[in-house]
């Protein structure tokens, strides 16, 4: 004796569509702010010296900061002091040991200013310091 209807059909198991949805738009929004991030650090318009023989790469989280023509210092779009940059490196370099610092350089602004910065993050014990060039045309 049968208590199933013979008319039912039988479906094979179905997957939560709901939830692969949920997962779809959480790495949706990761990824546009995770971009819009890392073109947050590019906004400062800084003309980078040329070279030809480069390499690129480095860990894909750094510490960015860029040197305008007037010898202003930023970090992302907060301009900084060279005090106020040493206590910023320290503090993220006692949460971030591991960290790079990329230096971008305007051509026309003094060497001077690049090399007080690299003293300042090496004296911050951040190890991963790198001048960023452009492409030689």
């Amino acid at each position: 004796m049968s208590f199933t209807a013979t008319t039912r059909l039988r479906t094979g198991a179905a997957l939560p569509m709901t939830a692969m949805v949920d997962i779809l738009f959480l790495l949706l929004i990761f990824f546009m702010t995770i971009s819009a991030f890392r073109e947050h650090d590019q906004r400062i318009d800084v003309s980078l010296p040329p070279t030809e023989t480069g390499r690129t790469g480095g860990s894909p989280t750094q510490i960015i900061i860029s040197v305008t023509d007037r010898d202003e210092i930023f970090v992302g779009e907060k301009q900084y002091t060279p005090d106020q940059l040493r206590q910023t490196l320290t503090r993220l370099a006692a949460q971030f040991p591991d960290e790079s610092v990329v230096i971008r350089g305007d051509r026309a602004s003094r060497l001077e200013t690049s090399v007080a910065i690299m003293d300042i993050a090496y004296a911050s014990n951040l190890k991963n310091v790198f001048i960023a060039t452009a492409a030689a045309p």
